[in-house]
């Protein structure tokens, strides 16, 4: 297992969390009310934020493996461009260590590790 790809996905990781807390504040508005929110991208100094419908993010969740980025953070080795527009991009995480990350990581609880814990933190990891 690649510590770089590791600490990259929960650099993303951590980022989804945060998001999710935005989120959760506008529960009851209008899906086509736009927030923002922070890049999800794998930088360790990326603070931007990304102009993002409801229903947009709620789309991006579908999938555990995805996270929302600005155009241009993509890391090639670790993700994949699934969709992309003038305002953010949306990755999924490459199967192995970047995906089982995401997936142990999820904040929605769908997936969890094995043991029944996350451990994804709110900060960016080092």
């Amino acid at each position: 297992m690649s510590s770089r790809e590791k600490r990259l996905a929960r650099n993303e990781a951590a980022c989804r969390e945060i998001n999710e807390k935005i989120e959760e504040a506008y529960q009851g508005e209008p899906p086509a009310n736009r927030i923002d929110i922070v890049c999800e991208c794998a930088r360790m100094t990326c603070d931007a934020g990304i102009d993002i419908t409801l229903d947009e993010y709620e789309d991006v969740r579908e999938d555990a493996r995805h996270f929302v980025i600005l155009p241009g953070h993509f890391v090639g080795d670790i993700e994949w461009i699934v969709y992309e527009n003038d305002r953010f991009a949306v990755v999924a995480k490459r199967e192995g260590v970047p995906a089982d990350v995401a997936r142990d990581e999820n904040p929605r609880g769908e997936e969890v590790t094995p043991s029944g814990g996350r451990t994804a933190t709110l900060s960016r990891i080092e």
